[in-house]
């Protein structure tokens, strides 16, 4: 069947995702997680790993799913255990956040500040 379009059965699409990044070494390290895991992980009430992390791979760019290169990782970290190097980016990176997500946090905090204004008076 020539001309025939095959699509690729190995490729893995993620979906919910929430992309952690963090700059080092002059490179930028991304890795995909769960969104609202993410929040629940630097607040310490997620202790598994395993539930925040889509992939325990460190990428270059998550959507095209470049994964980082162990020379890389080793410049940056000073280690290659992607693990590890996945947690330190939980830990320090910059968690995307989506408009809808931003703006709703700008409403609650103006809620808030405006209750604790109209309380004092």
């Amino acid at each position: 069947m020539p001309g025939q379009i095959k699509t690729p059965t190995n490729q893995k699409l993620l979906t919910n995702v929430a992309v952690v990044r963090m700059k080092k070494g002059g490179k930028r390290f991304e890795i995909a997680c769960y969104k609202n895991k993410v929040v629940n992980w630097r607040n310490k009430t997620e202790k598994n790993l395993d539930e925040v992390l889509q992939s325990e791979t460190v990428f270059t760019n998550v959507s095209k799913g470049q994964v980082a290169k162990t020379a890389d990782l080793t410049a940056a970290f000073g280690m290659d255990d992607h693990l590890e190097i996945c947690k330190l980016i939980l830990e320090k990176g910059d968690l995307q956040v989506s408009d809808k997500e931003r703006q709703v946090h700008t409403e609650t905090s103006f809620k808030e500040v405006a209750t604790m204004i109209a309380d004092m008076c």
